[in-house]
């Protein structure tokens, strides 16, 4: 099987680069905030790979500014190994839901 190889050239701009990375840094400090909030609030219980899931792919935009081709196999990447982890967390969440709310259910007859 033979397979087509293709060459992506990055021009790196460092101050578009820089640009990029104090973007990040800044919206780093600000979701680190909401995530706080979200985790004293409890509304983040069992959806944590989520809100990794988000500020990876906030990560990617900010590379797309830099290299689109880049930024967008990477994403490729990411969802080959992320979602298995998202799903397989989400179905565990629902699981221990359930097994709560049995144990309830039981203590209420």
């Amino acid at each position: 099987m033979m397979f087509e190889t293709i060459t992506i050239t990055i021009h790196l701009n460092f101050g578009v680069v820089g640009m990029v990375v104090l973007a990040l840094v800044l919206f780093g400090i600000f979701y680190n905030q909401v995530v706080a909030w979200l985790d004293r609030s409890w509304y983040m219980e069992g959806y944590l790979s989520l809100i990794v899931a988000l500020g990876v792919f906030i990560t990617l935009l900010g590379a797309a500014v830099i290299s689109w081709q880049a930024a967008l196999l990477v994403l490729v990447c990411f969802t080959a190994s992320g979602l298995p982890m998202i799903v397989g967390s989400i179905f565990r969440y629902a699981k221990q839901r359930a097994q709560e709310q049995e144990i309830v259910r039981q203590g209420v007859k």
